[in-house]
């Protein structure tokens, strides 16, 4: 377990360690770019024990939120929306969601390794001692998908259906999904009319895949970046993920190309100097939230009375 960085300074230069370390460990590896992930606290062990290299979306920290996955995405929209009068792509409205803390099958992941920290020094869990980890990642360039690709279009489309409809186990079992993503793209294939593009399908839909969203409004577009979108397994099982370097060649596993080259690891207790410091960065709390309720959440923090 790594020393706990105290200071943005200490931050940065243990990301270049993990970054040079790893171009010189896989100096042959073609292609592939560098991201990063930002959590207030361990997710793998409550005890902030050892990171590990698996993590998982928020709707599979539940087994009730991913099993009512269709239930979620229907309440969401139902209660509000006009918040999704704009978004044409189901893609679009799941990246909605989860930036509004929705579970959702998307993990956020940034090319700027300050903002990873600003999201790993969040200070909800401070009174528990926990912790922040920033990972880092390396996505291969062929994982890296376009918001129109078919892989993250039928990921995207799977909040429609329900766990019995997603039958990996049969050659045909994906006509539920398949009928939903026609919804939004009429000349997507399904098994029945191409057998080798339906089992295909089946294949890439138990990986995990990155992808870069329409920066469709301004939260997103604050903290920008781009998503793993996590697939399924039979009955919409969540994925045995590792992350792990071993995988990251293999292509049967569903972390194949995607892997955590490090982490790096932020004292609980530093949290807020931290996140003062960053704010000489290009990092202060309004920028990276600027919907008008946060903004004002921010400006009334810095002038509450502090207590001794």
């Amino acid at each position: 377990m790594p020393k706990a960085c105290e200071s943005v300074a200490e931050i940065v230069r243990e990301v270049q360690r993990i970054l040079d370390r790893d171009r010189d460990f896989s100096p042959n590896e073609k292609g592939g770019t560098y991201w990063f992930r930002g959590e207030g606290r361990n997710y793998d062990d409550d005890d902030n024990r050892d990171i590990g290299t698996s993590f998982l979306p928020y709707l599979y920290r539940n087994e009730g939120w991913w099993k009512n996955e269709r239930r979620l995405f229907e309440e969401a929209l139902r209660l509000n929306i006009t918040s999704f009068a704009d978004d044409t792509r189901m893609s679009e409205r799941i990246a909605r969601m989860q930036h509004y803390q929705l579970p959702t099958r998307f993990c956020d992941i940034s090319d700027n390794a300050l903002l990873s920290a600003f999201f790993a020094s969040d200070e909800t869990d401070l009174k528990k001692g926990r912790d922040g980890f920033v990972r880092v990642i390396k996505v291969a360039d062929h994982k890296m998908k376009s918001f129109t690709s078919d892989i993250i279009i039928a990921i995207s489309h799977l909040p429609l259906v329900d766990v019995e409809n997603i039958d990996l186990k049969s050659k045909h079992g994906l006509g539920y999904l398949t009928y939903e993503v026609k919804g939004e793209r009429r000349a997507f294939y399904t098994q029945q009319e191409n057998e080798w593009l339906g089992e295909q399908l089946r294949q890439e839909l138990q990986h995990v895949w990155a992808f870069r969203p329409i920066l469709n409004n301004r939260r997103i577009r604050a903290q920008g970046g781009a998503f793993l979108a996590f697939g399924c397994g039979h009955h919409k099982k969540p994925l045995s993920v590792t992350f792990s370097p071993d995988d990251y060649t293999d292509g049967g596993k569903p972390t194949y190309g995607i892997k955590q080259i490090g982490f790096v690891r932020i004292a609980a207790s530093k949290k807020t100097r931290i996140r003062e410091e960053l704010q000489h960065f290009g990092m202060p709390a309004e920028a990276v939230y600027p919907d008008l309720t946060e903004v004002c959440g921010c400006i009334a923090e810095k002038f509450k009375a502090k207590r001794n």
